[in-house]
């Protein structure tokens, strides 16, 4: 060994010791010859081992794992198929909402024809032109008054009974359809009879919504008008008397509150909407199923649910009909208002009559001629001229979250 040697002022130096390469291969030939054995035999365990992990060990950790990503892989697989299941049941069910709203409004022109007959609006013009005292003109003016308001009124409670019987109904039916094949596919092929006397009960059931527009008609008018002429007497509001639209909108939704009480309160819209008997609309065979499937829509329709979905739509459809009213009036009166009751009389008739058609080329037509909104004013929601709020209810009934929650209960009950 050479000794450690620090020189001040050059680099440190340091030797070590320097063995000979054939002595430290002897050194290790020496170690490995006195413990051969020990060498031997832990050299013969490690290799073991290792043979042992190749050749158990490893194919079960291997299985293990490849086990994981299978199921990870049919989970995803599973999630995939049920997320695309779930959009085409979604599809199937806006898709029965649409059919249910175009029936429906496809009835309006029969309902229509029976409410005309409910007023008497031709009389009390021809009782206002015979009256010769100023007591004869201004009861002949009110009682002309109370008929307009009806009748735009019960058009729009019609027009909302309507279309959400169709709802109920169609959504029932929608239900038991989507459910007959997954039924088919558990139990096996489905039985041809089966279907045709299912087919043939949806049918009639669905023909009992004509009840409507051939008995509830008269009723509903009648209520109606009486529920005008409590609520003109209690807002002391007489032909003469200035109103807004924000006043008219107010009033419209009090009558249809006010004839709730002996129309659809109280559990009393399934015996106004739906027959008590089939009355011949079905087979014998079919009658069964039929007065199963009105017994649930009579339930659903008896609800405290329907009623506040009703009242909803209503309320909304009462704003609908004001704006129209205001931009009609205003086009032929002029000004910002407010205008005399009176003043607002051929505008309720005309859109008393608009509401139960159902045309939309003219549709079309008056929505193209809304106005835009004045500049500021991008966030209002344009003015609904008269031909076009049929439309508009439309729109609004279909985009009230209250109908969306009713319609997905009745649909997927149970699913």
């Amino acid at each position: 060994l050479k000794p450690l040697r620090l020189d001040v002022g050059g680099p440190l130096v340091c030797s070590v010791p320097r063995l000979a390469a054939p002595a430290m291969i002897g050194r290790v030939w020496g170690f490995l010859k006195r413990h051969k054995k020990k060498f031997f035999f832990g050299t013969l365990a490690a290799g073991g081992a290792a043979y042992a992990a190749w050749q158990f060990l490893l194919p079960r950790v291997s299985n293990k794992i490849l086990q994981r990503l299978l199921k990870e892989i049919a989970k995803e697989s599973e999630n995939a198929t049920n997320e695309d299941a779930e959009r085409r049941r979604r599809e199937r069910f806006e898709h029965k909402q649409q059919v249910s709203d175009t029936h429906a409004r496809r009835k309006l022109a029969a309902l229509r024809s029976q409410q005309i007959n409910c007023f008497k609006v031709e009389a009390c013009n021809a009782k206002l032109k015979e009256g010769r005292t100023r007591e004869e003109k201004l009861e002949a003016f009110t009682a002309l008054s109370v008929e307009c308001l009806a009748k735009a009124a019960s058009a729009l409670y019609m027009w909302f009974l309507l279309v959400l019987l169709h709802r109920v109904a169609f959504n029932i039916v929608g239900r038991e359809l989507a459910e007959g094949p997954e039924r088919a596919g558990a139990n096996g092929e489905a039985d041809g009879a089966g279907e045709a006397d299912d087919d043939g009960a949806h049918a009639a059931f669905l023909q009992a919504l004509d009840h409507l527009q051939e008995a509830g008609c008269e009723q509903i008018g009648e209520a109606v008008r009486q529920a005008v002429q409590v609520c003109l007497e209690r807002a002391k509001l007489a032909p003469t008397v200035a109103i807004d639209g924000e006043g008219l909108q107010k009033f419209l939704a009090d009558c249809c509150r006010e004839a709730d009480s002996g129309l659809v309160g109280n559990a009393r819209a399934g015996a106004l909407l739906l027959p008590d008997s089939l009355d011949g609309r079905a087979a014998p065979e079919q009658r069964g199923e039929v007065k199963r499937l009105l017994d649930e829509a009579r339930d659903y329709l008896d609800s405290p649910q329907f009623v506040q979905v009703f009242q909803a739509s209503t309320a909304q459809g009462a704003k609908l009909l004001a704006e129209a009213l205001v931009l009609d009036i205003a086009g032929v009166a002029g000004g910002e208002g407010p205008w005399p009751l009176a003043k607002f009389n051929p505008a309720l008739i005309k859109l008393g009559g608009a509401m139960l058609e159902d045309a939309p080329a003219a549709e079309a037509e008056a929505e193209a001629e809304v106005e835009a909104p004045a500049e500021g004013a991008a966030d209002a929601a344009p003015a609904v001229p008269s031909a076009g709020i049929a439309a508009a209810l439309a729109r609004g009934f279909a985009q009230e979250p209250r109908v969306e929650e009713l319609c997905n209960g009745l649909y997927f009950q149970g699913r």
